[in-house]
């Protein structure tokens, strides 16, 4: 199938398992947990669910949304099947993404260092 099947596919479930952690999963494991992404094998047969945590990630929270998350899965890879007309219906693999961990961690130094910066340049001024 064309990148174009594959990309509508992968924002189907995407949506779809979104909406059901807002609305129907009741597992208080899961609440924090933001949907990033999803990628979809060429075959179809398996789709890698990128998720982060709302309000930080530690260790133990990564855990247990991550227990959450398979304890719901069966169900959430039905209603994936009522929204997609696919002979396959993926397995649905949850993997923690801490890309945005990082990036906010970077853009902390980022802002350490620009403060450092101006302070600097302040106390320059004074001697000058």
């Amino acid at each position: 199938m064309s990148e174009r099947t594959k990309g509508r596919i992968e924002q189907t479930i995407r949506q779809t398992v979104a909406a059901l952690l807002l609305r129907k999963v009741k597992d208080p494991r899961v609440t924090d947990v933001s949907i990033l992404r999803v990628d979809v094998s060429r075959d179809y047969s398996v789709a890698k669910i990128y998720f982060n945590l709302i309000g930080g990630s530690e260790p133990e929270r990564v855990a247990e949304a991550e227990k959450g998350l398979l304890s719901s899965r069966g169900y959430m890879r039905m209603h994936v099947k009522k929204h997609l007309k696919l002979r396959v219906i993926p397995e649905l693999v949850f993997i923690f993404d801490s890309s945005l961990d990082r990036a906010m961690h970077l853009e902390k130094i980022i802002e350490r260092l620009h403060d450092e910066e101006d302070s600097g340049e302040a106390g320059g001024e004074e001697q000058g």
